[in-house]
């Protein structure tokens, strides 16, 4: 299945300010909280992870770097 040009991402890419590298850092939720990951995005719902569908223990966060002014 070809994905179109918008949503593929190019590692080292500038866009706008800041530059997104090739690295990433996972990151637990806050207390009371798990992820759900959906369609590549992230989001918080309430209570503690349980395994389900769409559940995750850490969300995967690209890291970017911008200028220093």
């Amino acid at each position: 299945m070809e994905v179109p040009l918008l949503m593929k991402t190019v590692k080292g890419k500038s866009k706008g300010n800041f530059t997104v590298t090739n690295k990433s850092k996972d990151i637990d939720p806050p207390s009371g909280f798990h992820w759900m990951e959906e369609g590549g995005r992230y989001y918080l719902m309430e209570g503690s992870y349980k395994p389900h569908p769409g559940a995750v223990a850490k969300a995967k966060f690209k890291l970017a770097n911008h200028k220093k002014s």
